[in-house]
Order: structure tokens, then C-alpha cells, then sequence
């Protein structure tokens, strides 16, 4: 077993404040990557497999300083960007045009309900989507690969048939649906999933599958009902993160502390590194001891699941992830994206 997959979050800073976003939900004081580390990153990397690097995080990376310098040091990975697409400038999109595979953008409704969630103006993205689409059809381009992601909610799922439009519009390769993991109270009531017969979303996704393959849209929808299976994409696909402060993380969960609500029940989410990159190199840290187990526990579904337990609601220990009730630190026992109701790019 070996590192696959890398995430690189150049900066958890950001220029929108959307309304379901982890940032609404941390009172940690943002940071850009210092440069010493995206070098050390690249250089630890040299000599590996490596499948795919992905450009994102839980900030913008288009935001970050760094930005032009990463596409072109990881142009020759498998590159993705994960964005939304607001800054987008000439020279930025030449970049990308040269050195990305694929590019996922947020798009989580239409005018009114975009700028309502994120607080600009769709047109501007679309208009910068654009450029992208038109500077591939000149130069007979396959690549980047356009994917949407919408998040969807109570609040914006009625546009869906709409951004699926959208999505055909600008020759999108995919669009992933992930359900909203609320971050606020306020939010908390607004989520599409349930743990048990949710035939509204079941008869709606079943409208989505046959509209998008009648658009010849890749369509990826996530769970609506609690499912017995967990699946860790991260650790099934060998993936780490490494964060803005250089930590090295098993997910974007534990990236940074944040608050969930889970199925309206608090929880805080405490950040856990394994190690800084800035101190021991990508390996010495994937393959310690504590990672190791950490990894194999996930992976053969040694850990207890919160979300169908009988005793939940008088338990102390789901209001956190520093431990389970197997004493295991951190606990992925109430972790969303291991029932698939939120999916990560």
C-alpha cells in the first residue's frame, strides 16, 4: 500500500462566504501555505505513483498566491481543481488550459439562489466557464474536463433540473450531487437525507438518472436513506491531505475543527494531523505506526456506527470525534462521507 492520491490545500482562506460552508463553523485564524511547503510536497512526491493531485481544500485555491506556481509544478500529475469558478482570470485560464485534467466548479442553483447561498453573481462564473469551454473547442482540446458539483439542500434542490441544463450547456463531463452536511444551526433542519424511507428524493433522483442521460451527463448522486455499508474514499483510494499549515491528514474532516449536525445532533469535529510535512517527509508520516492503524481500522470497518445506534441520544462521547466508544482517537463513527451522503471530488 502506497499514497495514490494527494490533496494539497494551498490556502483555507476564501473570498465568498457561502452559507453552508466548514469556514462559518471554525474560529481558526486562515492561513495561506508558505511556498517551502508546496515545495517540499512536490518533492516528496518525486519517484511515486501518484494518480491523481487535487488542488482544493476548504479554501479557494484560485485565492491562494501560490496558485499559478502549483498548476505549473504538478502539470505533469493527473491534475484536478477543485474551485468556484469566481476568479478565474485570462491568465489563470491559460494555465489551466495547459496543465489540468479536470476542473469541478460549484454550482448550486440559478441566479437567485446561487447568489443567495454564495453571495455572487452566477453569470460571472459561467461567463469565466466559458472561456474554458471556448479556449478547448479552438485548440481541439479534450482536457480539462468540466465537472458541477451542487450541494444540495431544501433551499436550491428545486433548480437541479435547471443546473443540469447548465451542466449540457457548457459540455460538462459530470455533475455530483452531495447532500449539504449542515454547519449552523440555522441549517440544520435543510438537509434532503434521511436515515430511513425517503421516497420523495428516491422518485426525484430516479427523474435526475433519466434526465441527465438524456442530456449525456456522467450523473453521481449520493445516498438519500442510511445504507448498512461504509466506504471511506479516502482510505479506499490511498489518499492524504495536506493542509494549508503543512499537516497531513487522513481526510478533509479532520482538516480543520469545525461543528456538524448530524441528523439535527451537534457534533464537534476536532483537526487531527498524523505529522507536518514540514518535519518528517510524506512517507515517514503515511507509514507510521499511528497512521497505519489508523488507515486499517477504517478500511476493514473496525469502528463503531453512531448514526444507527440505539443509545445515541444519551451518549457524551458522539458530541466529538477526539474518541469512540472503542477508545479509538480520532472516531470516523458518525462520519457522513462514509455513508455517501456527502461526497468529496
Amino acid at each position: 500500500m502506497s499514497i495514490s492520491k494527494v490533496y494539497i490545500e494551498l490556502t483555507d482562506k476564501c473570498n465568498l462566504n457561502c452559507k453552508m460552508c466548514y469556514r462559518r463553523a471554525w474560529s481558526e485564524k486562515p492561513i495561506d501555505m508558505d511556498e517551502k511547503t508546496l515545495e517540499k510536497i512536490y518533492n516528496d512526491l518525486q519517484g511515486k505513483d501518484i494518480k491523481e493531485v487535487v488542488l482544493g481544500g476548504i479554501g479557494e485555491p484560485t485565492y491562494s498566491p501560490l496558485i499559478k506556481k502549483a498548476l505549473k509544478m504538478f502539470s505533469r500529475y493527473n491534475l484536478t481543481l477543485t474551485t468556484n469558478g469566481t476568479i478565474l482570470d485570462e491568465d489563470i485560464v491559460n494555465i489551466i488550459i495547459e496543465s489540468v485534467n479536470k476542473i469541478v466548479v460549484s454550482i448550486d442553483g440559478l441566479e437567485e439562489k446561487y447568489k443567495d447561498i454564495r453571495g455572487f453573481e452566477l453569470v460571472n462564473v459561467l461567463g469565466n466557464l466559458n472561456k474554458i469551454v471556448e479556449k478547448k473547442k479552438k485548440n481541439n482540446l479534450e482536457f480539462p474536463y468540466i465537472v458541477i458539483q451542487f450541494v444540495a439542500s431544501k433551499g436550491n434542490i428545486d433548480d437541479i433540473f435547471n443546473v443540469l441544463d447548465i451542466a449540457a450547456s457548457l459540455d460538462a463531463f459530470q455533475v455530483i450531487i452531495s447532500n449539504v452536511i449542515p454547519q449552523t444551526e440555522d441549517y440544520k433542519d435543510k438537509i434532503l437525507y434521511k436515515r430511513y424511507e425517503n421516497k420523495f428524493i428516491k422518485d426525484l433522483f430516479e427523474k435526475l438518472n433519466v434526465y441527465s442521460f438524456r442530456k449525456g451527463l456522467n450523473l453521481v448522486l449520493p445516498n438519500y436513506e442510511l445504507k448498512t455499508e461504509r466506504y471511506c474514499p479516502f482510505i479506499e483510494e490511498d489518499a492524504v491531505v495536506v493542509g494549508a499549515d503543512g499537516g497531513v491528514y487522513p481526510c478533509y474532516r479532520f482538516s480543520h475543527s469545525i461543528n456538524e449536525y448530524i441528523f439535527g445532533r451537534e457534533k464537534k469535529v476536532l483537526k487531527y494531523p498524523f505529522g507536518n510535512i514540514n518535519e518528517k517527509s510524506l512517507d515517514e508520516i503515511y507509514f507510521n505506526t499511528e497512521y497505519t492503524n489508523f488507515r486499517n481500522r477504517v478500511y476493514n470497518n473496525r469502528y463503531p456506527s453512531c448514526l444507527d445506534c440505539d443509545l445515541v441520544d444519551g451518549c457524551d462521547i458522539v458530541k466529538t470525534s477526539d474518541y469512540d466508544c472503542y477508545t479509538v482517537k480520532p472516531s470516523c463513527a458518525d462520519c457522513l462521507w462514509s455513508r455517501r451522503f456527502a461526497i468529496c471530488p
